[in-house]
């Protein structure tokens, strides 16, 4: 059975799922080079049906990744283009006359400078059906006054309508094989079934703003069916801790729904008392009862409210706060529902499990024998996700993911290669080629295989550094990363030695950088260029040799010149850039910045000095 899965809202693309196996995923951002981009992903779709060397004509099921696909989440680069200045406007000029005085508003009016409608493939029928975006909006679509879903809401069923009709016409398939798949679904299926953990007594969780009116579920497996089963839902009025956390990093002046991971990096460099002050604050809103998560009070307004009790409190305060506050939240949850619906084997998806100091904090719940968290719980990973509950659900057996590269390969010809003749060209016939590199303190960049998907680079979209010196933080940010001061680096650790790094008593699996954890005294003195400066945690890539051989076997040899079983990894992007994909966005990147080298499939390239 072939199946392919669409994300047509934030951070769109494509999943291709054949006989049970995810073969090709990636995000349009990738090809487009537009950091989130939510235009109709047609590149990814061409590369994975191009991977794959199948027609459309082919598939045997196309899903769309969620029922209630929103028109102007999908039509508006909503979350890329609107800057934080756009995000406080439209807390005025939207949610305060919407909530407090009860105004008619249209989101669609307050977004129509940002509408393109050359992101989707229109043709006369569809841009008919949708002239009124260019006559001033006066037909209300408007996904936040919806009550109903779009099976009995006019307005939502033209929506679903627009989409189904558009990918049919594009991909020139029947519209009866394209369905609809419920957004938590999508999460939790790609929590479960492309974990390694498939045991009779899992627990699934899911947690993020919004979904399908949903902002968590938990789910548990049917091993005799092979399928999961919803226990519970929360309502995205109820449950609002992600939306806390985006309201909290709009108020610090970064971008919401983007900007987030700043706030948690930047938690740990408070150690004093006063941030108890403001955790207060967040906990008189939100709290955990029994299974339930709930306000403490009725606040019309959460923006406004956090701002006015916020106002008098220092930004590493409210950041160690809001942190700590998230922390808790998420674990007296994960107990109280473990202690209600039973699980000792536990899997979890969706924005929050993004919060990988949470997740380390979860997994210190003495009735977890073991939890895994799937590489970039964010939406795009949502096609996955509806790949594995459709085979699922049609009895097909499913093979998990054995890793993330699932995206482009990084092939390149002779001719290609020609293209980097002013640089110093090597053809890498040892891998002690690559060491020498990086003993001599040079920064690699690596553009080689299959892109990662997702959102963290794991080897082979990477920027790979010598970890025993504080000055590659530094040197890695004037070169190319122009990250704020606070943001750490992580590190990409071998699976053997893992006990010289970092504390791991359960012997979590770790191959998608998912856990902040502890380290050691040796990694305090030997990492310290990828771990968090202030708490000394490190958000790392557990390796295995069968993940990926050739990053394995470097850093194997570097462990062997210097004692240290790892290496500096970031993402091999410009700053407000998507990760490279080709090795000609690699190309780009190494001219635009300070790099001094650059390793693909079978050469390496240096700049000359």
């Amino acid at each position: 059975m072939k199946v392919l899965a669409l994300q047509l809202e934030k951070s769109s693309g494509c999943a291709l799922m054949i006989n049970g196996e995810i073969v090709f995923s990636s995000s349009e951002e990738r090809f487009t080079r537009i950091k989130s981009d939510s235009s109709f992903p047609k590149k990814s779709i061409m590369a994975a049906l191009n991977f794959a060397k199948i027609k459309a004509a082919e598939l045997d099921k196309v899903l769309i990744c969620s029922t209630e696909v929103t028109l102007y989440a999908s039509l508006v680069n909503l979350y890329s283009f609107l800057s934080v200045k756009d995000q406080l406007r439209m807390m005025k000029e939207y949610w305060e006359p919407k909530l407090i005085d009860k105004k008619k508003v249209s989101f669609l009016y307050f977004l129509k400078d940002k509408i393109q409608l050359d992101k989707y493939p229109f043709n006369t029928k569809y841009a008919k059906v949708f002239s009124f975006l260019e006559k001033n909006f006066k037909h209300k679509i408007d996904q936040n006054d919806q009550k109903k879903p779009f099976q009995s809401s006019k307005d939502a069923k033209i929506v679903s309508n627009f989409f189904i009709n558009i990918i049919s016409s594009y991909l020139k398939i029947d519209k009866d094989i394209i369905e609809h798949v419920d957004h938590h679904t999508c999460h939790a299926a790609y929590a479960f079934f492309a974990s390694p953990i498939r045991h009779k007594d899992s627990t699934i969780f899911t947690a993020d703003a919004f979904g399908d009116y949903l902002s968590g579920t938990v789910s548990k497996y049917d091993k005799k069916n092979n399928k999961l089963k919803r226990v519970k839902s929360y309502s995205h009025t109820d449950f609002q801790l992600a939306r806390i956390y985006r309201f909290v990093t709009i108020y610090l002046r970064m971008l919401g729904d983007s900007h987030e991971y700043k706030v948690m990096g930047l938690a740990p460099y408070y150690d004093g008392s006063r941030y108890k002050e403001v955790e207060n604050v967040f906990h008189k809103m939100q709290k955990v009862k029994g299974t339930k998560i709930i306000f403490n009070k009725k606040i019309k307004n959460i923006f406004y409210y956090l701002e006015k009790e916020l106002f008098n409190y220092r930004f590493d305060y409210i950041a160690t706060a809001l942190q700590s506050f998230s922390e808790k939240i998420l674990v007296k949850w994960f107990e109280n529902i473990l202690k209600k619906y039973g699980g000792t084997y536990i899997t979890f998806s969706g924005g929050q499990s993004m919060n990988v100091k949470a997740n380390y904090q979860i997994s210190k719940i003495k009735k977890i024998k073991k939890i895994f968290v799937c590489g970039s719980g964010t939406d795009d990973t949502l096609p996955i996700g509806a790949c594995y509950d459709y085979a699922s659900k049609n009895n097909e057996k499913t093979t998990p993911l054995k890793d993330m590269y699932l995206g482009t390969d990084a092939n390149y010809s002779k001719n290609d290669l020609k293209k980097f003749s002013k640089y110093k060209i090597t053809k890498v016939t040892n891998m002690n080629q690559v060491l020498n590199c990086l003993t001599k303190h040079q920064i690699i960049a690596v553009c080689r295989n299959r892109a990662e998907m997702g959102q963290r680079s794991l080897g082979n979209r990477s920027i790979l550094a010598d970890p025993r010196f504080s000055q590659n933080i530094q040197k890695i940010n004037n070169a190319i990363k122009q990250r704020d001061f606070w943001m750490p680096f992580a590190p990409v650790i071998l699976s053997e030695y893992q006990k010289k790094l970092i504390k791991n008593p359960k012997n979590i699996e770790s191959p998608f950088m998912t856990f902040a954890f502890e380290t050691t005294n040796f990694a305090h003195k030997n990492l310290i260029a990828a771990i968090h400066q202030a708490d000394k945690t490190a958000r790392a890539q557990i390796l295995k040799k069968d993940h990926n051989k050739d990053l394995w076997k470097l850093i194997n040899l570097f462990y062997k010149e210097t004692g240290v079983p790892g290496l500096l990894n970031t993402s091999f992007n410009l700053h407000g850039y998507p990760i490279v994909n080709t090795i000609f966005d690699a190309k780009k990147v190494f001219e635009k910045s300070d790099l001094s080298a650059l390793w693909l499939n079978n050469h390496l390239i240096e700049k000359k000095i």
